[in-house]
C-alpha cells in the first residue's frame, strides 16, 4: 500500500480555502476553532468566550468551506497518528510560507528537539524517584513555538517507558497565539497532560491574570494527580473541573487512550 503523504493532503486542502481569503487568515482560524473544539468539551468559565470566537470565526464563511476546516483536522489527526514523532504544524507552518507573516520566526526542527528531549529526560531511575516523589514528572517550554519540544519530550519518555499520558505535566508558553494554538493542539492530539499559556514569558510569565490559558482535555483527566504535588512549581487546578471524562476517550488498536474525534463541536 502507497504511503499517505499527509504534508501534501493539508496542503491541498487548505489551497481550496484562500482563494477568497488570505493564507494568514485562513491559518488562523483553523487554529482557532480547531483549539476551541478540544477546549470546549469541557464546560469551564471560559467556555461561552471561546463559543462565540468560534462562531464568529466559522460564520465568516459558507458552509461549503466550513467544511474543510474539520477535514484538515482530520488530516492533522492521522498524521500524528501515523507519526507522532514529528512537528505536523510546524512544518505546515515552514512548508506554507507562512512564518514571513512572522519576520524572525523559526521553530526549531524535530530531530534537534528530540536530542535536547534525550538530554533532558534524565535517568529512568531519577524520573522513578520524581514520580514516587510527587507523582508525576514535568516538562516546561517557555517559548514553545508549535510545541516540537514537548512532541519530542512525550516521544522519547514513551521510548523509555514511561507513560506521558499521565505520568508527565506539559507546560508551555509563547508570547505568539499562533505559536500557542499550534502547540496547544498537537499536545492535544498526543494525549498530552498540558497547560499551555499565551503571554510574554519575561515580562509576565505562568499564570500571570494577563495571559491566556489552556488546558488540554487530558489535563481535566489527569488533574487530580496535580494536587499537592510536594514542588514549588504553581500547578493550577480550574476550579468548574467536571467529575469524570471518561465518555471523551478511548482506546485505539495499540491500547493508547486517544481523545474521541466524532462528536466534537
Amino acid at each position: 500500500m502507497e504511503k499517505r503523504d499527509f504534508q501534501k493532503e493539508f496542503e491541498k486542502v487548505f489551497g481550496q480555502l484562500t482563494g477568497r481569503y488570505s493564507s494568514w487568515e485562513v491559518w488562523n482560524d483553523f487554529l482557532y476553532v480547531t483549539a476551541a473544539s478540544f477546549a470546549n468539551v469541557v464546560k469551564t468559565e471560559q467556555w461561552e468566550k471561546r463559543e462565540e470566537e468560534y462562531l464568529s470565526r466559522i460564520n465568516k464563511y459558507p458552509k461549503e468551506i466550513q467544511e474543510k476546516f474539520p477535514e484538515l483536522m482530520s488530516i492533522l489527526a492521522l498524521a500524528l497518528e501515523d507519526k507522532p514523532e514529528q512537528d505536523f504544524l510546524g512544518s505546515m507552518y515552514h512548508r506554507l510560507n507562512l512564518h514571513q507573516k512572522q519576520k524572525g520566526q523559526f521553530f526549531t526542527p524535530y530531530h534537534i528537539s528530540e536530542l535536547m528531549a534525550e538530554i533532558s529526560i534524565g535517568s529512568k531511575e531519577s524520573m522513578d524517584e520524581e514520580i514516587r516523589r510527587k507523582g508525576f514528572i514535568s516538562v516546561n517550554d517557555s517559548c514553545c513555538g508549535a510545541g516540537a519540544m514537548l512532541v519530542a519530550f512525550a516521544n522519547v519518555a514513551r521510548k523509555h517507558g514511561l507513560n506521558y499520558q499521565n505520568r508527565v505535566l506539559f507546560i508551555a508558553q509563547d508570547i505568539d497565539r499562533t505559536a500557542a494554538l499550534m502547540c496547544y493542539i498537537q499536545l492535544s492530539l498526543l494525549g498530552c497532560s498540558a497547560v499551555v499559556i499565551v503571554g510574554d514569558s519575561l515580562l509576565k510569565p505562568g499564570f500571570h491574570p494577563d495571559n491566556e490559558v489552556w488546558y488540554t482535555p487530558f489535563y481535566y483527566l489527569n488533574y487530580w494527580r496535580f494536587q499537592g504535588a510536594e514542588s514549588e512549581e504553581a500547578v493550577i487546578v480550574p476550579s468548574d473541573v467536571p467529575a469524570a471524562l471518561a465518555d471523551l476517550l478511548c482506546e485505539d488498536q495499540d491500547g493508547q487512550i486517544v481523545l474521541k474525534m466524532e462528536g466534537v463541536a
